[in-house]
């Protein structure tokens, strides 16, 4: 990590249907409360990207790095920052065979929990719409974002594509 500029990750993360994790912050912190919130942390000196998704999927979920069924980078965004002009995010899709019930009782024993629940929404176009309209965390929507979410859009269009095929040949 260079020191004089600041690096994110943040992932969207799915289940096996396609549904977009969507996560809400804790209405008493500080920074940020009760907005929405994707999976995501600041890389600490020494990690590269992989590392820190592995990381803060742990820390934020309570999710291992075992459980994860597929991880794919998806694009670095060049996020605005308030002290820094040169802060990236790199994107991450994950695949996790999670209910939202589970994830929500992991959110329970989370050490120092900052995400109150999650949800699974529907599709990516709603996880947009957030994004582009609501409460979302000091996210900016640019045309790197917009990238983003068609190239995840391909990939789940691919997965699912994919299932449909396994389907054929299976019957």
């Amino acid at each position: 990590m260079n020191k004089d500029k600041l690096e994110f990750v943040s992932a969207i993360i799915t289940n096996n249907e396609g549904n977009v994790l969507l996560l809400k912050r804790r209405k008493d912190l500080k920074l940020d409360p009760g907005k929405y919130d994707l999976c995501s942390g600041h890389m600490k000196e020494g990690e590269v990207p992989t590392q820190t998704m592995y990381r803060e999927i742990a820390e934020e979920i309570g999710v291992k790095q075992g459980e994860i069924k597929n991880i794919e980078r998806v694009g670095d965004i060049i996020t605005p920052h308030e002290k820094l002009n040169n802060t990236t995010t790199h994107m991450y899709l994950i695949q996790i065979d999670l209910s939202e019930e589970e994830i929500n009782n992991r959110l329970k024993n989370v050490e120092e929990p900052e995400m109150e629940n999650a949800q699974y929404v529907k599709n990516l176009n709603i996880l947009r719409n957030v994004q582009k309209y609501s409460d979302f965390m000091r996210s900016i929507y640019t045309e790197e974002l917009e990238e983003v979410f068609k190239t995840v859009q391909e990939k789940l269009n691919d997965r699912e594509e994919l299932k449909r095929k396994q389907w054929e040949e299976g019957r």
